[in-house]
Parts: structure tokens; C-alpha cells; sequence
């Protein structure tokens, strides 16, 4: 098979942030907008995974089912906390501290795996805190109480994104894309519309345009973006991927602009310059690192 061109990697970052535009349209709650997401996404990906790897779900062992389940969990956590974060806050603010989520990589493998941490990853994470402090002294400064909370839901959603990350590089290493973010989606829905209920949050009916903006995020934001993310691995490196993810806040703020008028704040630009630089930083160190060099 051809290898397909890195340029897709761009096209992926470009759709998933094309999500924070399409949510920011929709006047439903937090969570069913999570929850149709993943439905719809699930809908459109169902017969094509099923054709083509329908004998892998057969042989998933026990663990790695286990552990797809937890990802979906995480995944399902994220989109509810980070999209009702955008429903509190600028989209700018919003989509940069999701973009913290290397940092709690970074920290999870540590702990957990023994990854060592060198002073470059530090440097990396201590300028991406930094830009985060930033922007919250930015939000502490503004009329409206909510965008506080709301960049703190963001926050919240690059940790749980993180814990999906974590697992997905270990379960891809054995089973396929396919497999994989189906399972990751089939639980991320369900924990979601069990949170619908459990709250109380009626998740039927709305306008058929909020039916439409669903089935939109579900395509573009989770088949064309997050998606094509898992697929490019098998060709690319996941720093090379992560590294274009840091164009998410770029993109999407540049689209806030000229359809919300939404003009970052000096706060927002420095911290995001600060976030964006101390995470590349750290991503373009941490597979450069050679045995001389210091460790903690």
C-alpha cells in the first residue's frame, strides 16, 4: 500500500479543530452533544470496521478489551468536560489548555511506566504550566465568573485525553485502528448517555439542526480528524502527529475570529506562545535524547 502523503496529518488537525466552530453553534447541553457525537460516529463506522476486521474483534484477548474500555471512559470524560468548557469560555482559551495533554503524558508515564525525565522535558512542561497560569490570570481578570471554570473544565479535559492517549499507544501496538476506536467510541457513548440520565438531561428531542451539527462533529471532528490521527500511526511517528496537533489552537482561534469575532486576549496570545513553545519543545527533545545527558 502507498504510503499516504504527511500532509493529512495537517488535514486531521484542521477537522478536529473545525469541532470547538461546530459546537459553539449548538445551544444543546454539554453531555448530549458529547453523546450524539459519539453515536453518529459510531453509525458511520460500524459497517466498514465490521467488514474489514470483523475476525480481530473475535480474537481480541481479554486485556487489551480492558483496557479499550478505559480509553473510552477517558475519552467520554474529556468531551464532557472540554466541550461544556467551550460553552464557558473563548475558544481560544478553550482549545489551548486541552492542548496541555503531553504534559500529563509525560507525568503518567513516568509514574506508571518509569519513563525517565530529563531537564529538557521539564523545561518543556514548566513553560506549558507557565502559559496555563497566564491565561488564568487573564480569565481572573474578566467580568464574567464562568470563564474561570470554564478554562478549568479544559484543563481537566487535556488530563483525561491524556489517560486515552496513554492507553491507545499501547493497545495499537497490537491491535488494529479500526478495532481500536471503535471500541474507544462504542463505550465513550454509552458512559455518556448514562451521564445524560443519571443528571437528568433529556437527550430527546431537539431541532434538526442540532441533529445536523451532531452527525457534522461526528464526521469531521471524530471520523476526518481524530481518526485519521490513529490510521497516520502506522505510517508516522506519534511525535511528528502530536507535534501538528499544537496547530489545533491556531486554527480554531483564527475561525473564532472571523465567525464569532472572538479576539484573544494579550493573556490568551503570551500563554498560548508560552503552552504551544514549551510543548513542542519537549516533544522534539524527548526521542533526541542521548545517554550522556543528565537524567532525573
Amino acid at each position: 500500500m502507498k504510503k499516504p502523503s504527511k500532509y493529512w496529518i495537517l488535514a486531521g488537525t484542521f477537522f478536529t479543530s473545525v469541532s470547538s466552530i461546530i459546537i459553539r453553534f449548538s445551544e444543546a447541553p454539554a453531555l448530549v452533544i458529547s453523546a450524539y457525537r459519539m453515536l453518529f460516529t459510531c453509525m458511520m463506522l460500524f459497517l466498514p470496521v465490521y467488514i474489514k476486521n470483523r475476525n480481530e474483534f473475535k480474537s481480541l484477548n481479554k486485556s487489551n478489551f480492558i483496557m479499550c474500555v478505559i480509553s473510552g471512559i477517558f475519552l467520554a470524560f474529556h468531551f464532557a468536560s472540554w466541550i461544556k468548557s467551550i460553552q464557558m469560555t473563548t475558544i481560544a482559551n478553550s482549545t489551548v489548555l486541552v492542548s496541555c495533554s503531553p504534559i500529563f503524558v509525560a507525568a503518567i508515564n513516568y509514574y506508571l511506566f518509569k519513563e525517565k525525565i530529563t531537564y529538557k522535558m521539564i523545561v518543556g512542561i514548566s513553560m506549558s504550566l507557565l502559559g496555563t497560569i497566564i491565561i488564568g490570570m487573564g480569565s481572573s481578570q474578566g467580568n464574567e465568573s464562568s470563564m474561570m471554570l470554564g478554562n478549568i473544565l479544559a484543563f481537566m479535559g487535556a488530563i483525561f485525553v491524556a489517560g486515552y492517549l496513554v492507553i491507545g499507544g499501547f493497545v495499537r501496538r497490537t491491535v488494529s485502528a479500526g478495532v481500536y476506536v471503535f471500541i474507544v467510541y462504542f463505550v465513550s457513548a454509552i458512559v455518556l448517555f448514562i451521564m445524560c440520565f443519571v443528571t437528568g438531561i433529556p437527550v430527546y428531542p431537539y431541532p434538526a439542526k442540532e441533529y445536523m451539527l451532531f452527525f457534522l462533529l461526528g464526521f469531521f471532528s471524530s471520523i476526518l480528524g481524530h481518526t485519521a490521527y490513529n490510521y497516520l500511526m502506522k505510517y508516522y511517528s506519534s511525535t511528528l502527529i502530536s507535534v501538528s496537533t499544537l496547530m489545533e489552537p491556531i486554527f480554531a482561534s483564527l475561525m473564532a475570529m472571523f465567525i464569532f469575532s472572538e479576539i484573544p486576549s494579550l493573556y490568551t496570545v503570551v500563554g498560548g506562545i508560552i503552552i504551544i513553545g514549551g510543548i513542542y519543545y519537549y516533544l522534539m527533545t524527548q526521542n533526541t535524547i542521548k545517554d550522556n545527558e543528565k537524567k532525573i
